[in-house]
């Protein structure tokens, strides 16, 4: 059995999620290489990992400086690390307090902090209140229907430029620019579907900024976006005009990524290590210790196969290689997640007997950013041992 065979230190006996160190460098480098070559700021977004160690990948493979997370736990946990950090979560007024702590923390080594807003009360909120400088990106919806204020609305953008371009507020609020997420993308299930999002988002952000510049010729409006799907399949031609990509997920990919043409399977870098428990050779499905305390309930709806929900692909595993894993297996899949059971479907084709109890089985996760948030207090175990850790909220 393959957990057997490791040292005692490394031995998986509960799930366990296995990080492909070399699949995710070569995910890092194919987007920052896309980044450069269309000379725009690479700031990826940390939120997927959420580790120190897996951020030196993106200083080491890409001279990454300049990042951005989701909350502003995140960016005090790689403030050390990064000098530039943009919150992506409209600002919380309830945590000022923990604002100031980070513009004000009396040494050198914390990062300029950048935060959004689409509201001018939550603007003259932190000019009242801010003890110093912060960077305001306006959040600018493109057809996601999250948050933001709508590409269309001048007037409510126009509102907010009103008190960011005061003398008065920019001693503390320093105006960037437009940032976007597009987020409908990983409804697409194409990369004709994900191109035609990321062309009418594009440019949607680009008449807006051109109406902002009709009434404020002298201020520089940066345009920021950032949604894996989308980041992976343009070309670096397609970047005109947007001055910063700040995609995540694209460092693991996952299953659903896999699905929507984002990325290939062989390009996914995370998999969850689960002990078989149980057999049902009637059933022909098998029991794992794993489920949505491991996994998260995020799940994929196959739209070419009705009635099949995914909630995670299993991959062949490796002879020798306890902590590596293979191809697709096709049509064997996590079908169903209790709290911690996992139950998969085993296909015709497959060796139902080869499975054994006490085995270890890997599955690729739906959904790679929940995933690793549920077990983040675990952490990560890479290909070749080596235990990293994760922060944990």
């Amino acid at each position: 059995m393959d957990s057997i065979s490791l040292p005692a230190s490394l031995r998986i006996t509960t799930p366990t999620l296995l990080v492909d160190k070399e699949r995710c460098l070569r995910n890092i480098k194919r987007m920052a290489d896309k980044a450069k070559a269309a000379n725009v700021t690479f700031r990826p977004h940390c939120k997927t990992h959420a580790s120190l160690e897996i951020g030196t990948w993106l200083q080491q493979e890409a001279n990454v400086s300049k990042i951005t997370v989701s909350s502003l736990t995140m960016a005090k946990y790689f403030a050390t690390t990064f000098s530039d950090i943009t919150v992506a979560f409209p600002v919380n007024v309830l945590e000022i307090d923990t604002i100031n702590e980070i513009i004000f923390r009396p040494c050198d080594c914390f990062p300029q902090l950048n935060v959004i807003v689409e509201s001018p009360e939550v603007v003259t909120f932190l000019q009242r209140h801010l003890v110093g400088m912060v960077g305001i990106y306006i959040k600018i919806d493109v057809g996601y229907g999250r948050t933001g204020i709508p590409a269309q609305d001048f007037d409510h953008v126009d509102r907010i430029l009103h008190y960011l371009l005061d003398p008065e507020y920019k001693t503390k609020l320093n105006f960037l620019g437009f940032l976007a997420h597009a987020g409908h993308s990983y409804n697409c299930r194409s990369k004709d579907e994900l191109l035609s999002i990321y062309n009418s988002s594009k440019k949607l952000l680009l008449t807006l900024k051109e109406q902002c510049q009709g009434k404020y010729p002298d201020i520089t409006f940066d345009i920021s976006v950032g949604d894996t799907p989308t980041c992976s399949v343009i070309d670096p031609g397609d970047l005109q005009d947007i001055q910063e990509i700040r995609p995540g997920n694209f460092v693991f990919y996952d299953v659903e990524q896999a699905e929507i043409g984002s990325c290939g399977y062989d390009d996914v870098a995370v998999a969850v290590a689960c002990p078989i428990v149980a057999k049902h050779p009637d059933r022909r499905e098998i029991i794992l210790y794993g489920g949505g305390v491991h996994f998260s309930k995020d799940r994929w709806i196959d739209p070419d196969k009705p009635g099949r929900v995914v909630f995670g692909q299993v991959v062949r595993s490796i002879p020798g290689e306890p902590l590596k894993w293979g191809s697709v297996i096709d049509g064997m899949y996590l079908r169903s997640c209790s709290q911690e059971h996992g139950i998969v479907v085993v296909p015709p084709e497959e060796d139902f007997d080869s499975y054994q109890i006490g085995e270890i089985m890997k599955v690729l996760p739906v959904h790679s950013c929940m995933t690793a948030n549920v077990m983040s207090n675990k952490g990560y175990v890479t290909c070749d041992g080596e235990r990293i850790s994760r922060m944990k909220d």
